[in-house]
């Protein structure tokens, strides 16, 4: 075997067992492949189900959907959706004093249907994404932050910190969107409980677990969704199952499998875009006692592609995320104690299938390790209610890259980097009118390769002021100081950019951490029976403005050699905007709003900030019949030209979107759905993307679900 090839083991299993030579590594990826494949055999045959995990027990409750359920008298009852990011503890996204966000699993299913993450962010206000159509990894931008850790992803509580250096966005992860349960979004440097360099703000992903499969009183279930879709023509296979063998265990398992060809653009122009899709996931819950929960959680995503950046390269991306958490929460006010530890690892592995050197390989691995642990305790003094939560967490990043025949392993340098931190937040509450958050963080960090070494560390403060002069109607304001060191390709990039083009990367032993003012104001509106009986209105709208000094970006150099290139501290950044969400329902009919207004400026020069997006709104109108059983939408997206795009190499130009969606409900145990996506073929490439995105396209999905209290 070839020696580059055998030594490129997946992340995982070179983790569990270190000292696996190169043809067990190889043996290991067949086997681990087989394993996913196993694992979606077995949930197939047995019948699918669903799964659902959180991150930790508060973000279980933001899993509450938005959705309708179906009432007496053909009424609804209309749950909010909840959110932690802002400050670990639940709330619900019209009361919580931050730019939240949160999307449930039910409308995931009815209006992305299986969608890309970039589908899923196009529904949240000042959240876009930058992809490339032959790698499905996705970097999320909030409000023109994006790139190595600026925006904090979370999958189950576990950071993704994959990077590789080229032409496309420096920070991606990989994610199968059929094992979502829910979606949790808060914007701006305000998440200081939450960790380390999210100046941008932080997207945490909660995937599946027993709950989510099982109805009351079912002891065992399964769920099975098949599908297929035109322009990108391939079809889907997901299924679930899970089992709660007694109060204190269930165990939930998923699988899928999906593989499409590639899709056309709006003028038919043929887009490289396919894939082969295995992912798998696992997870156990154990309660030794009502005040307490251990939770263990794996999953396996593995897809192959054809990247076409440059020669063409058959392409490999393995991510692995595991955790164990534990909740106590005893019937006490002093403890809500939460811990979590978890491991991430993504291998991205390359063989040129074209140009003069076929068969030339190469492989990027990130590893992730970290922990996370926090409680909250509940006090009064005199008539003012306390909530103090606090904290620590660590991570630590492992990089390395392998590129014999080329200058990868130079572009995206392999190298150590350890993030830490330890906060205190105190929520003030007084007599329901008045609430205060007060917060501190402590960021320290570390970093070094054979070579060069850095570090540094800082104090950031929060302070968030809420009045509610009555009750549908709340105002808050904030001040926020985010912190986010270097990253490891930032600081120790050092070698020659490949041919035919010519330049020399230098590296910067003394480039200084990145640090965020920001200042918001918004307002939370929550109305009920505003035009009929039992309707429901819910809006928030917000102004926001973000100073980043020592903003890093690359820049030409003269020195030491003329025509260099070299990562430094070269401006401060100025991002300021509007945004604004909603909805309406009635039970019968609703509608849904979002909506950003953004501008980026390098205070330095006065140019425009070239990742920040364009403007955009996105309103959906729908409406439910037959008794519930139908429910069917239009979407509307509205983005705005760029003027400045042409000179940062990006497609700035305005274009409008309309998609359809349906369900209809078969009957309690079947389902099925429909999606037509830009129903007119608009030719459009989405802002920060490299390739034009997908002309009309149609996707239909069939799901079907069993359950039994006999297990």
């Amino acid at each position: 075997m070839d020696k580059g090839r055998g030594s490129r083991r997946p992340i995982l299993f070179g983790w569990l067992a270190p000292g696996l030579d190169e043809a067990e590594g190889s043996l290991a990826r067949r086997r681990a492949s087989a394993s996913v494949l196993a694992l979606a055999a077995a949930i197939v045959g047995a019948g699918p189900a669903r799964a659902q995990q959180a991150e930790d027990q508060p973000t279980q409750a933001a899993t509450a959907g938005t959705e309708a359920q179906q009432g007496e008298d053909a009424g609804v009852t209309m749950l909010g959706p909840l959110v932690v990011t802002a400050t670990r503890t639940a709330r619900d996204v019209y009361e919580s004093l931050s730019a939240s966000s949160g999307l449930s699993r039910e409308r995931l299913e009815l209006e992305v249907q299986g969608g890309s993450v970039s589908d899923i962010m196009r529904l949240i206000p000042g959240v876009t994404t930058q992809t490339e159509a032959d790698d499905p990894g996705t970097a999320i931008n909030i409000r023109g932050m994006q790139d190595f850790g600026r925006v904090n992803v979370l999958i189950d509580g576990a950071r993704q910190n994959f990077q590789k250096n080229g032409h496309g966005a420096n920070g991606t992860f990989y994610l199968d969107t059929e094992m979502l349960k829910a979606v949790d979004v808060t914007r701006g440097p305000v998440s200081s409980v939450y960790g380390s360099g999210a100046i941008g703000g932080v997207v945490s992903f909660t995937t599946i677990d027993a709950d989510d499969v099982l109805d009351e009183g079912e002891t065992i279930g399964a769920r099975l969704k098949t599908g297929a879709q035109y322009n990108g023509l391939g079809g889907l296979l997901h299924g679930e199952a899970a089992a709660r063998f007694t109060d204190a265990f269930d165990l939930a398992g998923a699988a899928t499998w999906q593989k499409f060809d590639d899709y056309s653009s709006g003028d038919g122009t043929k887009v490289q875009s396919g894939q082969d899709l295995l992912s798998g996931l696992l997870k156990a819950r154990i309660r030794p006692d009502e005040a307490q929960e251990i939770t263990l959680s794996g999953m396996r995503y593995h897809n192959d592609f054809d990247n076409v950046s440059g020669p063409t390269r058959s392409t490999t991306a393995i991510a692995d995320t595991l955790t164990a958490g534990y909740r106590y929460t005893p019937d006490n006010p002093w403890w809500d104690f939460s811990a979590k530890v978890y491991y991430t690892g993504t291998t991205f592995d390359q063989v040129n299938a074209t140009g003069t050197d076929i068969g030339a390989e190469k492989s990027y691995a990130v590893v992730t390790p970290g922990f996370d642990v926090f409680n909250t305790s509940r006090l009064d003094t005199g008539p003012v209610s306390h909530e103090l939560t606090y904290g620590g967490d660590l991570f630590r990043d492992k990089v390395n890259t392998e590129d014999p025949l080329s200058t990868s392993d130079d572009l995206t340098p392999s190298g150590r980097r350890l993030a830490y931190g330890a906060f205190v937040q105190d929520r003030v509450t007084y007599d329901g009118w008045l609430e205060v958050i007060g917060a501190v963080r402590y960021d320290a960090y570390s970093l070094s390769n054979e070579t060069i070494s850095n570090g540094g560390n800082r104090i950031s403060p929060k302070l968030t002021v809420g009045l509610t002069p009555w009750n549908p109607v709340t105002f808050y304001a904030t001040y926020a100081e985010g912190y986010r060191a270097p990253a490891i390709t930032e600081t120790l990039i050092e070698g020659f950019h490949p041919a035919p083009v010519n330049g020399r990367f230098f590296p910067n032993p003394n480039l200084r951490p990145e640090i965020s003012r920001s200042i918001e104001a918004g307002v939370n509106l929550r109305l009920d029976d505003v035009f009929m009986g039992g309707d429901r209105l819910r809006m928030k709208a917000g102004v926001f403005r973000n100073n980043v000094e020592d903003y890093i970006d690359q820049v030409f150099i003269m020195f030491p050699i003329p025509g260099g290139y070299q990562y430094q501290n070269v401006a401060e950044a100025r991002i300021e905007g509007f945004e604004i969400e909603g909805s309406y329902d009635t039970g019968d009919y609703f509608a849904e709003l979002s909506g950003q207004v953004m501008n980026g400026v390098n205070l330095a020069t006065g140019g425009q900030l070239q990742k920040v997006p364009p403007n955009r709104v996105v309103t959906t109108l729908g409406f439910r019949a037959f008794e519930q059983a139908l429910t069917a939408g239009a979407r509307l997206t509205v983005v705005g030209a760029k003027s400045d795009a042409g000179s940062t190499g990006f497609v700035g130009e305005a274009y409008q979107l309309v998609d359809l969606f349906a369900r209809w409900k078969i009957n309690e145990q079947a389902s099925a759905d429909l999606a037509l996506n830009n129903i007119f073929n608009r030719q459009y490439t989405q802002y920060l993307d490299a390739d034009p995105s997908p002309g009309f396209n149609a996707k239909l999905s069939l799901t079907v679900k069993f359950g039994s209290d006999q297990l």
